[in-house]
């Protein structure tokens, strides 16, 4: 039995290696978050390889088990920056970040110390316990953040959270194992399962986390064409107010932006999460509730073509279907 947890164990670290060379190489998804998955993927084979020569072998050297327990200390912070990655359109890693990492890197330089303190029962689980807690605490806020933000990729959301659940589960293990005796090698047993999950999204997808849209996945859209069109398109809504045209169609704005149709929507859809008619819908309402509030003279009609309808009866349908109420008692309350 000994035999199959150690081929399994092994074979989960081979398998991370692959998706650290996959993640640094590929050219797909994006590339901040691929980096810090890789990143991600060190970290945790540093601490589950630490705990597979631990159980089988006779020992290690101090410098071997620091760094091991340093791997685990930064698995909580470098799977929060993932998330944040993935979820915030214009993450950039600063400099200042580097203070979450400050931990694990003090730590690393405090391996001639880990004797004492291991020799000392009391101090070592007072130490051990701090390191799980901080652990529990970002795996466990990087997972609330995740749940309760404005990202709504429904898909992305589900293939982190299975990510943190064994992430949990990995930490249940080794907590187990601090204070009833629970076997050591289970943490790595789990580790090679999340790495066998996270292989089949690579393989299955061909992304690290699969971000894309499947209706645009072959369009050849680039970042940076996708970028300057969202740009331009917001410049366009936000400060010419070109929703206000009534005659405006997709393919007029596409020519203004000297894009296709076809991208454009692929725009739209993957950054407003919302269709054409929709966001040009959501630009008149916004506008009407402010100008019904300005303005009690105003008549409704005369608000509705300023924004855009063509009719009265457009307006108000589409109205009550934003609002909930009609722009009469809209004005009214």
């Amino acid at each position: 039995m000994e035999t199959i947890v150690l081929i399994g164990s092994i074979l989960g670290i081979l398998n991370s290696f692959i998706l650290i060379t996959y993640s640094l190489i590929s050219k797909k998804g994006n590339r901040k978050t691929n980096i810090i998955f890789a990143l991600f993927i060190i970290m945790l084979t540093l601490r589950i390889s630490k705990s597979i020569l631990l159980a089988f072998s006779d020992g290690l050297h101090d410098f071997l088990l620091t760094i091991g327990l340093s791997g685990f200390m930064a698995i909580g912070p470098v799977y929060y920056f993932l998330i944040e990655s993935i979820t915030h359109d214009k993450f950039k890693f600063r400099c200042s970040q580097i203070n979450h990492f400050l931990p694990a890197l003090l730590f690393t330089f405090m391996w001639m110390f880990l004797d004492d303190i291991r020799n000392n029962a009391a101090a070592w689980h007072i130490f051990y316990r701090t390191i799980l807690l901080q652990y529990m605490i970002y795996v466990t806020w990087s997972i609330y953040k995740l749940n309760t933000g404005n990202f709504s990729n429904a898909k992305v959301i589900k293939q982190l959270n299975i990510i943190g659940a064994f992430l949990l589960a990995i930490w249940f293990a080794y907590l187990l194992n601090e204070v009833s005796g629970f076997p050591y090698i289970s943490g790595a047993i789990l580790y090679s399962v999340l790495i066998y999950f996270t292989l089949i999204i690579v393989i299955n997808k061909g992304y690290i986390i699969d971000l894309s849209n499947p209706k645009y996945k072959n369009t050849g859209l680039s970042a940076e064409e996708s970028n300057r069109i969202k740009n331009e398109l917001f410049n366009l809504l936000q400060n010419e107010n070109i929703y206000r045209d009534n005659t405006i169609s997709l393919g007029k704005i596409a020519k203004r932006l000297g894009a296709g149709n076809h991208a454009l929507s692929q725009v739209i859809n993957e950054y407003y999460k919302q269709s054409f008619f929709e966001l040009i819908g959501q630009y008149r309402i916004d506008e009407a509730k402010i100008l019904l509030r300005q303005d009690n003279a105003a008549k409704i009609s005369e608000i509705a073509f300023d924004v855009g309808y063509n009719s009265l009866s457009a307006f108000n349908t589409a109205f009550k279907k934003s609002t909930g109420l009609t722009p009469s008692k809209f004005r009214n309350e």
